[in-house]
């Protein structure tokens, strides 16, 4: 049997305690079943049956929902857990984390003052104001301690937490034919302007309006990406991120991040 030389790598999973934390993905199957058994597979349905008698506000969910809900779990669960480098960063201290803010997000989320949503920030009442600025301090301050930490790592590290992601030439020159392509249809549309308005405009199927909504599940989820580090600090505020991306989807399912 031939030996594999020196750039043939051989394919083997993670090893927890040999991870950097500087990795960009890493993957162990039984920290993977750990994962998914703190962060998933018991949270959903407990969180469910306990939200259900206490009566919280949460969506009617088919059997079909729940197993959609359940898939796209493992979907979502799967890369975050590979990229964000929790073989390496998990831990008891987020388990411990996860699950008072679990259900503390759902009782927060009962208070008669919470009950509004994002799109309807103009009318919200002084309680609501007071438990959003305060969340916005707390992950400003979690904010601050990981770009921190990022920063005492080797470069470019800190740069996957400060930079904002540069466009590409392809995108750039995508754009630039996009817009002659306009401005090429504006000048033909001018000169056909007359022969238009005398014949009948068809109805366009396209011109609902397009609204976006965005979800807590949806901030929380990609924040959990950047709670990557072993610092008891970063593993809290894992927990605290999990939990309240978990409490949306328990809840409400993976809703839609565009409506029409």
């Amino acid at each position: 049997m031939p030996v594999p030389g020196a750039y043939e790598p051989e394919l083997e999973f993670s090893d927890p305690s040999a991870v950097r934390e500087t990795a960009l993905f890493s993957f162990n199957p039984l920290v993977y079943l750990y994962f998914m058994l703190s962060f998933l597979i018991v949270p959903y349905p407990l969180y469910w049956c306990i939200a259900r008698r206490l009566n919280w506000e949460t969506n009617e969910k088919s059997m079909a929902r729940h197993w959609s809900d359940m898939f796209h779990g493992f979907s979502y669960g799967t890369l975050l857990f590979v990229f964000g480098n929790y073989t390496h960063a998990y831990s008891w201290i987020t388990v411990v984390a996860f699950y008072p803010m679990l259900f503390g997000y759902g009782w927060i989320a009962e208070l008669p003052f919470t009950k509004t949503s994002l799109p309807n920030i103009k009318n919200w009442p002084f309680g609501m104001w007071a438990v959003f600025l305060t969340a916005i301090v707390i992950i400003l301050a979690f904010a601050a301690f990981h770009i921190y930490w990022a920063a005492i790592h080797p470069l470019p590290f800190v740069i996957y937490y400060t930079a904002p992601k540069p466009s590409s030439p392809a995108a750039q020159e995508e754009g630039q034919a996009d817009s002659a392509a306009a401005g090429d249809g504006a000048q033909h549309d001018a000169s056909q302007e007359v022969l238009v308005t005398q014949i009948p405009e068809p109805t366009n199927p396209y011109t609902k309006k397009i609204s976006m909504h965005l979800h807590h599940w949806q901030i929380f989820y990609m924040l959990a990406y950047f709670t990557r580090f072993t610092h008891p600090v970063s593993q809290v505020g894992a927990g605290i991120v999990l939990a309240c991306y978990m409490e949306g989807i328990c809840a409400y399912g993976y809703d839609q991040l565009l409506n029409d």
